[in-house]
């Protein structure tokens, strides 16, 4: 039985440790990324919400999920950005779901990244667009797509079940070792 004991203790031991070494890197691609669009894409700190939460509602009962990063320019959110540590492809599609649901119209953008790589996706067709941090678009180009975008809401018959997968992700926590 002490075997047993000890054999569990040092899973949930390495469990926490994997976890704890996953937020540590989290933070350090949250730090890297944040001061990567203020100080190489020309964001300013009020450009850039962090952490924004929302709430979800299906089958009546309200979820709150939230994002890195929404680039918000004035009144319009433009891009959303999730950091994530491992595979980006695992996460290109939670990023999609979530910037078509939480906003009264599609975010347009939505990229995922861990620091050094990035991929950013449309939105409203869920296709991957380009490749890399400095495809990203700075503020003077993002200005330029919001005032020749049209905001599109998603379709209503298609909403729960997005948001339904955007839940689903979010229950699903990866540590860097389980992501690769």
């Amino acid at each position: 039985m002490t075997d047993e004991f000890d054999r569990q203790r040092l899973i949930e031991e390495r469990i926490r440790s994997a976890e704890a070494r996953a937020v540590v890197s989290l933070e350090v691609i949250r730090d890297r990324v944040k001061s990567f669009l203020i100080s190489e894409k020309g964001y300013s700190e009020n450009d850039i919400e962090c952490d924004r939460e929302f709430e979800i509602i299906v089958d009546g009962k309200g979820t709150l999920t939230s994002v890195d990063y929404i680039i918000k320019l004035g009144d319009t959110r433009f891009m959303t950005i999730k950091c994530s540590p491992g595979s980006l492809e695992s996460r290109e599609r939670h990023a999609v779901s979530f910037a078509r649901v939480v906003d009264s119209h599609q975010i347009p953008f939505a990229v995922v990244t861990d620091g050094s790589e990035a991929r950013i996706l449309d939105v409203i067709s869920g296709r991957l667009i380009s490749e890399g941090l400095d495809s990203i678009p700075d503020r003077s180009q993002a200005v330029e797509v919001i005032r020749s975008m049209e905001l599109i809401p998603y379709p209503p018959e298609r909403l729960d079940r997005e948001k339904r997968i955007l839940l689903a992700f979010d229950v699903i926590k990866c540590t860097e070792e389980l992501c690769e």
